[in-house]
């Protein structure tokens, strides 16, 4: 399989010709335009420069029409990997589109880049515990990726019960255990509770976990359940695939609570830091950030070309670094000239939050309170349990007290506000809707006094 990526010149070239980056364009180029393109896009590379480019916000796609349209000339829907954003179960989330061929060649691509980087070593038998099902890609994109690194990788899934994971860790001497970070510490808190004789029948040495940053807290009590072990971790996204890694002998250890270090190769990912400042409606665009200074996360994709990714704000915050000297000699030295850090330091919140290992569109949840007319006022706070360390999610709605149909309305909107966070037996234990009395009952910003839609108590400082 030829695992090149495209360059710069060709993912711009088809940029300029796809209904995403061109509002003339009713459908994304077939292959014969493809080709011709990219043809000539060699000879004039000099016309093509990405600061002549917008950043790609979210609402300016237009993914929605080209998924309902079946028209037979619509090549959105031809031969793809459908891959699901945000939105919340019971929401409308985004649909990305990505070529069958492209999208493995990327997986493979991803594979090596774990080996190489010391996520995966040569031996490694590995757990997975991501989700799956409706429309969610994370587990069959986890098993692929660590099956190319070389790993031997165990589908076990999100919903197994919490009791048999260390029966299976045991019984195939799994090394490794993979998951969303909330899902490895409602693990880890299990296995605290076994008899000393059945938790010495598990070894693990590696933690590799997804999603939400893991804070130094739970980061220290994985060591103390487990002992000596390595932390780790894997990024992508729905828009741009798996694409970063995390391996602490390489980065060394973050620098602060609320932070992680990733890996990533500038010859399969382009990445601009801009300023807060930027908008969805604004019409210029200022110069990117230099290394070191934190902003919005706006990604280029090298691996993607039949339906490219340019400029797409991800709705992530972070820097850009350069490798600390000590990884030079963990690495070889082509590898060494196009590896970066990009410093991760959350999701802008303005876009969305992590529940229970899943993105939620801040946005879509904001249309669901709307358009309720009982609904007054509401706010959302993620926190943490204590004894487990695991993420909580408390949901304050205030109601209009006159409703003649006040238990009705209220298990209606209770309804909908569980669906649409995919509230279930596994995670409802941590999940709280709570129906105040008064304004009094929320949460206010020191400043203004004004009630914080979002509080995050979960991904703070220790």
């Amino acid at each position: 399989m030829d695992l090149e990526t495209y360059s710069l010149t060709d993912v711009l070239a088809i940029a300029k010709i796809h209904p995403f980056y061109n509002r003339e364009r009713e459908y994304p180029p077939d292959a014969s335009a493809i080709q011709i393109a990219r043809k000539q896009a060699a000879e004039h590379s000099a016309e093509l420069d990405l600061k002549g480019f917008p950043l790609l916000w979210k609402k300016h796609l237009t993914i929605e029409r080209l998924v309902n349209d079946t028209s037979s000339a619509n090549t959105y829907r031809h031969s793809i990997y459908a891959s699901i954003s945000g939105g919340g179960f019971g929401g409308q989330p985004l649909f990305f589109a990505t070529d069958t061929d492209e999208n493995r060649r990327q997986r493979a691509r991803y594979g090596q880049f774990l080996r190489e980087i010391g996520v995966v070593t040569l031996g490694d038998w590995v757990l997975s515990v991501h989700s799956a099902g409706e429309l969610y890609r994370a587990l069959d994109l986890t098993l692929e990726v660590l099956e190319n690194a070389g790993a031997s990788a165990l589908s076990v899934g999100k919903n197994v019960p919490v009791h048999a994971v260390p029966t299976l860790l045991a019984k195939y001497h799994v090394n490794v255990l993979t998951g969303d970070s909330s899902q490895i510490i409602k693990i880890i808190h299990h296995v605290s509770t076994l008899p000393r004789e059945k938790r010495n029948r598990i070894n693990l040495n590696k933690v590799i976990y997804t999603s939400e940053l893991l804070t130094p807290a739970q980061r220290a009590y994985i060591g103390l359940v487990l002992g000596p072990i390595k932390i780790c971790s894997m990024f992508a996204t729905a828009e741009a695939g798996p694409w970063a890694g995390n391996n602490p002998d390489i980065t060394g250890e973050s620098i602060s609570a609320a932070s992680i270090d990733f890996i990533f190769d500038t010859r399969t990912t382009f990445i601009e830091i801009f300023p807060f400042t930027c908008t969805q409606d604004d019409t210029s665009i200022p110069n990117p950030l230099p290394d070191g200074e934190r902003g919005i996360v706006v990604q280029t994709s090298l691996s993607r070309l039949r339906n490219p990714l340019v400029r797409y704000v991800t709705g992530d915050v972070g820097s850009l670094h350069p490798l600390p000297d000590r990884a030079r000699a963990l690495l070889s030295e082509t590898s060494w000239r196009h590896f970066r850090i990009l410093r991760l330091t959350g999701r802008d919140r303005r876009f969305s939050f992590d529940w229970d290992g899943e993105y939620i569109e801040f946005e879509n949840l904001e249309a669901i309170m709307s358009s309720e007319r009982a609904i007054l006022q509401w706010q959302v706070i993620i926190g943490k349990i204590e004894l487990s360390r695991e993420s909580s999610l408390e949901v304050r709605v205030l109601c209009v007290t006159q409703d003649e149909d006040t238990i009705s309305t209220k298990e209606a909107i209770t309804n909908r506000i569980t669906t649409f966070l995919h509230v279930y037996d596994m995670n409802s234990h941590r999940f709280k809707l709570r129906f105040v009395e008064s304004i009094d009952d929320f949460e206010r910003s020191d400043t203004g006094s004004k009630i914080i839609k979002f509080i995050d108590r979960y991904g703070g400082p220790e």
